[in-house]
């Protein structure tokens, strides 16, 4: 029997964690998610997701320390930034940080299920 993916959705709004988790859901995935950044690690250590989508901008701790932290102790986790608040430096920071990819809100569904397919077969 094949392994099945796991995802972990990291994001300070509960309607897209919510809108994500139904869409990889039906992709097969096993996801969890939380709006709380504090959280996201330890979820990391007992999940360890195939992916994780990260807001950039969550309250407690940014996105972008999360990632350090994340990339740090599980370096082969295929993280995705997320963020309704797009700007170079910060998609810049977030890949030299070891992000796999950098995507803005509002997204479109059809390319991040793409994104995620392609980041778990990596």
């Amino acid at each position: 029997m094949t392994k099945q993916h796991s995802i972990l959705i990291v994001d300070d709004e509960q309607g897209v964690c919510d809108l994500l988790t139904r869409l990889f859901e039906r992709e097969g995935y096993v996801v969890e998610h939380t709006t709380d950044s504090l959280k996201a690690a330890d979820l990391v250590k007992s999940l360890k997701p195939n992916c994780l989508l990260l807001d950039v901008i969550m309250p407690k701790i940014a996105g972008v320390e999360v990632l350090a932290s994340v990339r740090l102790v599980h370096p082969e986790i295929k993280v995705i930034m997320i963020t309704g608040h797009g700007n170079l430096e910060t998609a810049m920071e977030s890949m030299k940080l070891g992000a796999y990819d950098y995507v803005t809100k509002p997204f479109d569904l059809a390319f991040i299920k793409e994104l995620v397919a392609r980041a778990v077969k990596e």
